[in-house]
């Protein structure tokens, strides 16, 4: 088969896609064997998995598995456009079009099936290179080896079991490579998420100071604390509704939760909201006891929810979202945005403060290294900040040294005034945290079938 693209020409007007939207992609694997060069065209679509990934992710339930043929069907008008069965999905076929504010994908041209017709793309082939076939879902699990891909350089079958099989004449030896291997593309920043994580997650951390602290402060700054902390939070959950692309629609995220961590996520982040604003009530009122109660809520919510926050990406099996690099993250922007706040309100414990926020960016910062050049971590993020990010990445590293330099300059008593200078630091720390999270989108690697012909 040559790249002639019929099939994508033929997808593309059947469907009305938008410009660049494609569902159905066609590239190339190269390589050489016994040294003759070799060049195999390769054409992908949805592979209408038994265990569908977008599927299982989707928080709103917009997807359904037809049970007779096994098509995995999207439901447009279920979406809230959260895409994260982008995120989810191994072989990047759910595309996000933006003039809609929702996710759309192949449906193997259901209504035409329907009809007895065949799909656009098998009539358009002028090669016959692509036909459809009813096959049991056995068969297809004993096809699909858990270490087994589709051809070579195509993510692994086990995650989610693709009904799709390729066929050829010649056996393809296995150290071939994507034609666009090399050509590695920065990913959205989604700023909402950005926000949304960094500010929560200080919102947290300054109510987690605040048990500790409330011994130590006077109620003035005590009241302080809980509202900037309450407002942090709320903030940063509130600005998280405008990565969506039906706003209108937020209120579903919750229908997925027996699968979707996003789901998950979302109603752990609600329940913590009516704990923390519990907690202002109470301590409004003097209601000792509603505010310690919805302390300890509080405290275990928070912790729950960070976890889903993590998780929710780990899930997505991104080698630079791994668990353990995710929560080392979440878990330090909790602790220095803690930190940070108790800094801030409080005089009293002033060196005790800047002591362990001068310990947490150095080992936070110290642990984001490590791990951004940890030779079993992703290679396609590394290339992406050395080669595409690199301004990000040293603003990142300038914003902290220049914090934990003015910490250091505030201990020693070297600057007129030590607490201006303290809280001037935090902030150039929070700036620093937001530039982390921005690089934590950009540079994720991506999963995806062999591409290079587009």
């Amino acid at each position: 088969m040559f790249s002639c693209k019929g099939c994508v020409t033929a997808c593309h007007s059947l469907n009305g896609l938008n410009e660049g939207e494609i569902w159905r992609d066609v590239g190339a694997l190269i390589g050489e064997e016994d040294s003759n060069p070799i060049q195999q065209t390769i054409t992908s679509a949805c592979h209408h998995c038994v265990d569908p990934a977008c599927l299982n992710g989707c928080p709103v339930n917009a997807y359904e598995k037809d049970d007779t043929t096994g098509i995995v069907l999207h439901l447009d008008d279920q979406c809230i456009g959260c895409q994260y069965c982008v995120l989810k999905c191994p072989y990047d076929v759910p595309k996000y079009s933006a003039s809609r504010g929702i996710v759309r994908k192949c449906d193997m041209c259901y209504s035409r099936l329907s009809q007895g017709e065949s799909p656009a793309c098998v009539d358009a082939c002028p090669h016959e290179a692509i036909k459809i076939v009813v096959i049991s879902e056995d068969e297809c699990r004993s096809k699909k080896r858990v270490n087994s891909s589709l051809v070579p350089a195509s993510p692994k079958s086990g995650y989610t079991i693709p009904a799709t099989t390729y066929l050829s004449s010649r056996a393809l030896p296995s150290n071939l490579m994507a034609a666009d291997s090399s050509a590695i593309q920065v990913q959205q920043a989604h700023w909402p998420l950005v926000f949304m994580l960094t500010l929560t997650q200080l919102g947290l951390g300054g109510f987690f100071a605040l048990l500790v602290l409330e011994e130590h402060l006077s109620p003035i700054r005590s009241m302080g604390l809980t509202w900037t902390s309450w407002i942090a939070f709320h903030i940063g959950l509130a600005v998280s509704i405008a990565h969506l692309g039906q706003l209108l629609k937020a209120w579903r995220i919750f229908l997925g939760i027996r699968k979707s961590w996003l789901s998950r996520e979302a109603l752990v982040f609600g329940t913590a909201s009516a704990a923390s604003s519990l907690l202002l009530v109470g301590k409004l009122a003097e209601l000792d006891w509603l505010y310690r109660t919805s302390s300890i809520a509080l405290l275990a919510l928070g912790i729950l929810a960070t976890f889903c926050s993590a998780y929710l990406y780990h899930d997505t099996r991104r080698k630079f979202w791994r668990l353990s690099m995710t929560l080392s993250k979440f878990f330090g922007t909790i602790a220095l945005g803690g930190l940070g706040l108790a800094v801030v309100f409080s005089s009293e414990t002033l060196p005790c403060a800047v002591d362990w926020l001068l310990i947490v960016s150095v080992v936070k910062i110290w642990i984001e290294w490590r791990s951004t050049w940890y030779q079993g971590g992703s290679l396609t993020s590394r290339l992406l900040i050395v080669e595409h990010l690199n301004i990000w990445w040293r603003s990142r590293l300038i914003l902290t040294g220049a914090g934990i330099g003015a910490l250091g300059l505030a201990m020693a008593q070297l600057v007129h005034s030590p607490l201006g200078f303290v809280i001037g630091a935090v902030g150039v720390l929070f700036i620093g945290e937001l530039v982390e999270r921005a690089l934590f989108f950009k540079s994720v690697d991506v999963s995806k079938m062999p591409g290079g012909f587009n």
